[in-house]
């Protein structure tokens, strides 16, 4: 097998969603957590100044689902895409709504709403989860740069951090619809989309299984949005996926 390497953002869903699938897939890799260079890096390896990026040997692959749509080719057992056309196509559909919904909203509301707070390095720490410890330090002094630069890079508004929490709740009632009583999402088999949906409210849910936890315990301004995510049915099912499927770590 040619030598798998990944980028990583710690602390990101998106990124989890990859590790996730490397570690059910039992593929052999290695992780490199890179600091606030990454834009850089990432944009000279594939053209996308966003991480996750996984090498597999020398070809270099951007964006979460595109990765595990390789992955999926590469090592198809256990699969993560249902082997059922309709199926597939549905699995894939949430997927991408996951994708541009929810995980926007989840990051919305969290460092939003920490940059907003009276410590907004508390932001820092939480962003800077599993980096080197020379990324919070290069950080700091440019607070206030850095604030302004990620809001604008992730389009998010202070003004709308309550909304962002509404937004992630209302995505959770949907959740819970398209399961529909069921264990997953699609067909009765742990697939992508369950895959995708717990690995997006994972920081938030904080699950036994989580590899990469935040530094420090989120702040009392963030306590009433996480309970009210750990208390919806969404919360709960997320740690059962965590819990049923997370396994450990392949990497080496």
């Amino acid at each position: 097998m040619a030598d798998v390497l990944l980028w990583h953002f710690p602390i990101s869903h998106f990124n989890e969603k990859v590790r996730w699938t490397l570690d059910l897939k039992r593929i052999p890799h290695r992780r490199l957590a890179l600091g606030p260079d990454y834009l850089f890096r990432a944009w000279w390896a594939t053209g996308r100044a966003t991480l996750p990026v996984l090498f597999i040997g020398k070809r270099a692959i951007g964006d979460s689902t595109r990765i595990i749509a390789a992955l999926e080719e590469m090592t198809p057992a256990p699969p993560v895409y249902p082997r059922d056309e309709a199926s597939r196509r549905r699995a894939l559909a949430l997927e991408d709504w996951l994708d541009e919904e929810l995980g926007p909203a989840v990051r919305s509301a969290i460092v939003g709403t920490l940059f907003s707070s009276d410590d907004p390095g508390a932001a820092i720490d939480v962003l800077t989860t599993g980096m080197p410890p020379a990324a919070a330090k290069t950080i700091r002094p440019v607070l206030p740069a850095f604030r302004r630069f990620y809001f604008f890079r992730h389009k998010i508004d202070a003004a709308r951090v309550q909304a962002y929490r509404e937004t992630v709740l209302g995505a959770l009632d949907r959740l819970q619809r398209e399961l529909g009583g069921r264990d997953y999402l699609v067909d009765d088999a742990f697939s992508v989309a369950d895959l995708t949906a717990a690995s997006m409210t994972c920081a938030i849910v904080q699950p036994p299984e989580m590899q990469y936890r935040p530094t420090i315990p989120y702040p009392a301004v963030l306590a009433s949005f996480r309970q009210a995510v750990l208390d919806h049915p969404i919360g709960r099912w997320t740690a059962e996926m965590y819990r049923r499927h997370r396994g450990t770590s392949a990497e080496v």
